[in-house]
């Protein structure tokens, strides 16, 4: 990683110092925990050369009581954190619905450019308006449907397909754009 041990002692030095000077306060900011004192004496016959942890003591712990508490981040765990948590995955459901608005738009665009349906199963859907708007909206609705119950067991699992779907309808829409474009 370092080239030589001189930078790997400094950069410990500096995370020595830092973790130093942060430890009496962390802890004292726990009133169930004493400030961690320790014994060291740093006086030379009796002469203080530095003022030692015993005398700075009530100091630090006079400051760390005006000092705010840190804010805890907390990550939820379990059925309701992460991918499985219901309002991403019913936040892709409304993502995907416009996807497929979006889809049904850039479709009828390059249509009109002169670009021809790609898909053979939609080939007779996309002469009528009314006919692909329906599809697309069975298939949004359909498709939520399926997530919804495949979130009851395997919450993440269907996330990570909306995810997916939301990905590929994206990239769908955008060549949709780029067709009606280029002609």
């Amino acid at each position: 990683m370092f080239a030589s041990a001189r930078p790997l002692r400094a950069y410990l030095a500096i995370a020595a110092m830092l973790f130093g000077s942060v430890a009496p306060v962390a802890a004292s900011d726990r009133p169930d925990v004493p400030a961690p004192i320790p014994s060291i004496d740093l006086t030379l016959a009796g002469i203080a050369l530095v003022p030692t942890v015993a005398t700075l003591a009530p100091a630090i712990a006079s400051n760390a009581a005006q000092l705010p508490r840190p804010t805890e981040l907390v990550i939820p765990r379990g059925e309701g954190g992460g991918l499985a948590a219901p309002a991403l995955r019913r936040s892709t459901y409304v993502s995907y619905s416009a996807l497929q608005v979006l889809d049904f738009v850039s479709t009828r665009k390059a249509l009109g450019a002169g670009g021809r349906e790609a898909n053979p199963a939609m080939s007779g859907v996309v002469k009528s308006n009314a006919a692909l708007f329906a599809v697309k909206a069975g298939t949004a609705a359909a498709t939520a449907m399926l997530a919804e119950h495949m979130a009851k067991n395997h919450p993440r699992r269907a996330t990570v397909m909306m995810l997916v779907l939301n990905g590929a309808y994206a990239a769908i829409v955008a060549h949709n754009y780029q067709v009606a474009r280029s002609r």
